[in-house]
């Protein structure tokens, strides 16, 4: 069972005022590709950020040199942080972790102030499936998020990079790898709490208490069952659940606020008593097709996936998914922990957000659609 980090390196980190030339040197010998020293230039970043006043004066050059000077004295390679990513051979000279933080989410104010932005900074989320859950942790990570417990047992396919943020180079390796790859390279600071093997029966309480509790969790993993145990594990410890749902050019959003309710029925009552049921008994692929229309309402799928469900295991090996709406999914993905993590209403519920609609435009090949319920109801009948 997946239960602690996996065996990704993270980032090497030498600290300021804490390491020595001796130290340095030593971290010099790992295997390096690159050197990236990114130090001054970042101390001039910190000066204008600090003094924007002084950007429009005559003495603004001579003064912001005058800092940088100061700032990395004598021997500049002793100031600031050391960071080397064994992923891929970089070695960074960068400012310390508290200055990168600041100059790292300076742009978002005040569309989020410096008091939000130290909230967000400690909530804790977690993302259960790194498909569309790649795209939720590393959005969340660019919007100042720095905490994370990330689930997922699968590897990266070519398949998958319609709609993975990866390449090429990264195929055949874990998604829970490539993707803490990515948000070390975002931010190396980031606390990352890795399950490789994904959420089992018998650990799934545990992801979401344990020793770093989380604040709110994602649901973007495809087996039914799991989905039910994670919504019983959110209620029993007070954990909304966020699930977005990529359909076609649209995307479902359901909040379930188990911190709010605890008598909420899991899925918002969707499926009513069936959940606890399903756990009892065995379920076959139509079943599962039956209870994933349940849920997601076959009236919220555009015509071509809906057909796409009488090819799977036929000329289709998966539900199809494009990588423009996933994006979209990063994008509501910060907005709700936003408004979790600052306490802004945030109900239970569902809300569709369609593409067409929100462009007052026709729906894009949605001819066939009765033929094609037909035939699906026959198959799940």
């Amino acid at each position: 069972m997946g239960t602690k980090m996996s065996g990704l390196p993270k980032p090497i980190c030498l600290y300021q005022n804490n390491y020595t030339t001796d130290d340095l040197a030593k971290l010099k010998k790992n295997p390096i590709w690159h050197i990236v020293d990114i130090f001054v230039m970042q101390l001039g970043e910190l000066f204008d950020i600090n003094h924007p006043e002084l950007r429009m004066t005559s003495d603004y050059q001579a003064v912001k040199e005058a800092f940088i000077d100061e700032q990395s004295g004598a021997e500049p390679d002793l100031k600031g942080n050391w960071l080397y990513f064994p992923w891929s051979g970089s070695l960074i000279h960068t400012v310390n972790s508290e200055s990168y933080h600041r100059l790292r989410t300076n742009r978002n104010q005040l569309l989020i102030t410096i008091e939000e932005q130290q909230k967000l900074s400690s909530y804790r989320v977690g993302v259960t499936g790194l498909s569309v859950g790649n795209s939720i942790a590393i959005s969340l990570a660019y919007s100042g998020v720095n905490r994370f417990k990330l689930a997922e047992f699968d590897t990266l396919e070519t398949a998958n990079l319609n709609r993975l943020r990866s390449g090429i180079h990264k195929l055949g390796q874990p998604k829970l790898d490539v993707t803490m790859q990515q948000l070390y390279e975002i931010n190396p600071y980031a606390e990352i709490e890795a399950w490789p093997n994904g959420l089992h029966a018998g650990d799934v309480r545990t992801f979401f208490t344990g020793e770093r509790p989380l604040n709110a969790v994602f649901d973007e993993i495809d087996d039914f069952e799991m989905k039910i145990r994670l919504r019983i594990a959110a209620k029993a410890a007070k954990i909304p659940v966020i699930m977005l749902t990529s359909l076609g050019d649209s995307i479902l959003v359901d909040v379930e606020r188990y911190d709010l309710d605890n008598d909420l029925q899991l899925f918002n009552g969707l499926l009513g008593d069936l959940p606890e049921e399903v756990l009892r008994t065995k379920i076959g692929e139509k079943e599962k097709v039956k209870y994933a229309m349940q849920i997601v309402g076959s009236g919220y799928i555009p015509t071509r996936a809906l057909a796409s469900l009488l090819q799977i295991n036929q000329t289709l090996v998966g539900r199809p998914q494009l990588y423009g709406t996933i994006a979209v999914d990063g994008g509501l993905a910060t907005y709700l922990v936003r408004r979790l993590a600052l306490g802004l209403s945030l109900p239970s519920g569902r809300s569709h957000v369609a593409f067409d609609k929100i462009l007052q435009l026709s729906p894009i090949n949605d001819e066939g659609r009765k033929d094609i319920l037909g035939q699906l109801n026959k198959v799940i009948e």
